[in-house]
């Protein structure tokens, strides 16, 4: 029999050696050598870093468009041209990003629970004005499961009336929340004021408390038949091959019919205002105008213009890169001290958009912040230094680059930009198209933004802001 010292290995000897037994008052261990190399039984990577983005297009139309990770996980999931702008009901994709991953033809809502438990799977859906997203983080083998649930839960959902009744009440609780996120609240508000209330973009985003008893089972059966079509899905993975992704998908849904679906119509936008009083502390204070579209060629422009602009809260820590250097932090939150807030804000749409300014202060201030953030919009179209300039384009790429890191982002570049746009345009060459933006760019769409009419909201005390008409005249 190997006695135990025989069987001792000659690394181990070495460890042993150097790991010195701690007594009451003796000296602290040594720490394990560097020199000595540790022994890892790992395969090379057959790739670095992220592959290329590619798309293929099913024979009814869907797409299917992934890049991979050196990564065991994937994020996973559907893109569909459909949202709040294309509802008969308002409040019909909210109620169905309620219902996702529910009871389906082939799963009951238990079973969906626990197929993605033992999947290792996390699943979210999120409706917007014009896209409605369902999204799996997941192990890459479990990607072949996972899809089939996507396609149950987009193209079979049952629609139990219980459950509806069930995300009802879920819904209540969220417009409750929701109410009390002013920023949040003034920046919905601000669509009606700019496109009209019955234009697809004017629409509420979320369900109308009055809404809530028309979302039947019919109503939202119908939306889904009008909508979750094969023709107005992207099927997304961030960090899965793409040929198996192609392969799965072909099997799951290159079967399924086209669809017929329509498009929204369109939602010009008119300018206007609307004003909701509340007995809160502050009043919250809202100005846009007209923005550019995802396809319009100002699109990078107005990004270096929004970064420019920034801004942020009052208790913000600031600091470089936080910022502490953009127009509205310096000139505004640094100067009044009574102001809480005063950010830029954007809203990109397939036709159309929105660039703002929100600001939020004490009643007596108002008068006066108003006035100032006119003055900053106002300004966008003059004088740009060089040092700004550059500090915006700098923040902008290392923003894109770096939030490009995250998974989850990656899955949400691919899948806007290829539902959007058809392909995907290479952080590289956004880079390159944010370096070429000249000071001369953002004078242009500055200059060209505040030609339309004002869109304003006003929460809190209506009378401290001054009326639509001398707003407007300042411009």
């Amino acid at each position: 029999m190997l006695s135990r010292s025989s069987r001792t290995t000659p690394r181990l000897a070495a460890l042993r050696s150097l790991r010195a037994r701690t007594m009451w008052g003796a000296t602290e261990p040594e720490a394990d050598p560097l020199t000595i190399p540790l022994e890892v039984n790992s395969p090379a990577p057959l790739f670095s870093g992220t592959t290329t983005t590619k798309v293929t297009t099913l024979a009814n139309g869907m797409k299917v468009a992934s890049s991979d990770l050196v990564a065991p996980c994937t994020t996973v999931g559907i893109y569909v041209d459909g949202g709040s702008a294309m509802e008969t009901v308002s409040g019909t994709a909210h109620m169905l990003q309620h219902l996702a991953f529910k009871s389906t033809a082939g799963r009951s809502a238990v079973g969906m629970v626990r197929d993605c438990e033992s999947a290792g799977a996390v699943a979210t859906a999120t409706a917007s004005r014009e896209n409605i997203v369902y999204q799996v983080d997941t192990l890459k083998e479990s990607v072949p499961t996972v899809l089939e649930m996507l396609a149950e839960t987009t193209l079979a959902p049952k629609l139990l009336p219980w459950e509806v009744t069930e995300q009802k009440t879920a819904i209540s609780y969220e417009l409750e929340e929701f109410n009390s996120n002013h920023q949040a609240l003034v920046q919905e508000l601000i669509h009606p004021a700019a496109f009209g209330k019955s234009s697809p973009l004017g629409k509420p985003l979320m369900c109308p408390p009055k809404n809530l008893a028309a979302l039947s089972p019919e109503v939202i059966s119908a939306y889904v038949t009008q909508q979750m079509t094969p023709d107005k899905m992207v099927l997304t993975a961030a960090g899965y091959d793409h040929d198996e992704l192609v392969a799965k998908a072909t099997e799951i849904f290159g079967s399924l019919p086209a669809g017929t679906s329509t498009p929204a119509a369109p939602s010009p936008y008119e300018g206007g205002e609307t004003r909701l009083s509340s007995e809160d502390d502050l009043t919250h204070f809202a100005l846009a105008f007209k923005g550019c579209s995802w396809k319009d060629s100002t699109l990078v422009p107005t990004c270096v213009l929004n970064t420019m602009m920034g801004g942020g809260a009052s208790f913000s820590a600031g600091g470089p890169g936080k910022g502490m250097y953009t127009r509205l932090y310096q000139n505004i939150l640094n100067r009044y001290g009574y102001v809480q807030s005063a950010s830029v804000f954007n809203a990109f749409y397939n036709d159309t958009g929105l660039f703002g300014v929100y600001g939020a202060a004490p009643a007596e201030g108002m008068g006066e912040l108003t006035s100032v953030i006119c003055d900053e919009m106002k300004k966008m179209s003059g004088a740009i230094s060089d040092v700004e300039l550059s500090r915006a384009k700098n923040q902008l790429k290392s923003s894109l680059l770096m939030n490009l890191e995250s998974r989850a982002i990656l899955f949400e570049d691919i899948g806007r930009q290829v539902l959007t746009y058809g392909a995907r345009t290479a952080p590289e060459e956004l880079v390159a198209q944010i370096e070429a933006v000249t000071a001369a760019d953002l004078n242009a769409v500055a200059a060209e933004m505040l030609k339309t009419p004002p869109s304003i909201v006003v929460y809190g005390d209506t009378t401290s802001v001054p009326r639509y008409d001398v707003i407007a005249q300042q411009f």
